[in-house]
């Protein structure tokens, strides 16, 4: 991963008119949530559980959005589909992995960006 941002809350602040605490707030629910449902996709995707799959992913992708976080909404977006018709590619396990690491750097990077808001 290289070191280019993974989020931007432009989109956030836009929808929030910019007002800092309706960001703050939803970037920590997005910190709270995001963890727990990581995990739960990457147990469905190793366990062939596709539509626990599917229904996870889909449940995650406004919060992609919110975020800023184009790659992994793309990323999201083909596991989903991949699991939704249970066609599974070759690269799913691949994309999962992209798809996780990905989150944890948005989790980093997330929490420096809330601790500047909080000053």
């Amino acid at each position: 991963m290289d070191n280019q941002s993974v989020t931007n809350l432009s989109y956030l602040r836009e929808i929030a008119m910019d007002d800092d605490s309706i960001v703050i707030e939803t970037a920590e629910t997005f910190l709270d949530d995001m963890p727990a449902a990581l995990k739960s996709i990457q147990k469905h995707a190793k366990d062939e559980e596709w539509q626990q799959l599917y229904k996870q992913a889909h449940k995650i992708k406004p919060n992609l959005q919110y975020m800023g976080m184009d790659k992994a909404h793309e990323l999201i977006l083909d596991i989903e589909n991949q699991a939704k018709t249970e066609d599974i590619a070759d690269d799913l396990e691949a994309k999962v992995s992209e798809f996780s690491a990905l989150c944890t750097q948005a989790f980093e990077e997330l929490t420096e960006k809330l601790k500047s808001l909080r000053e």
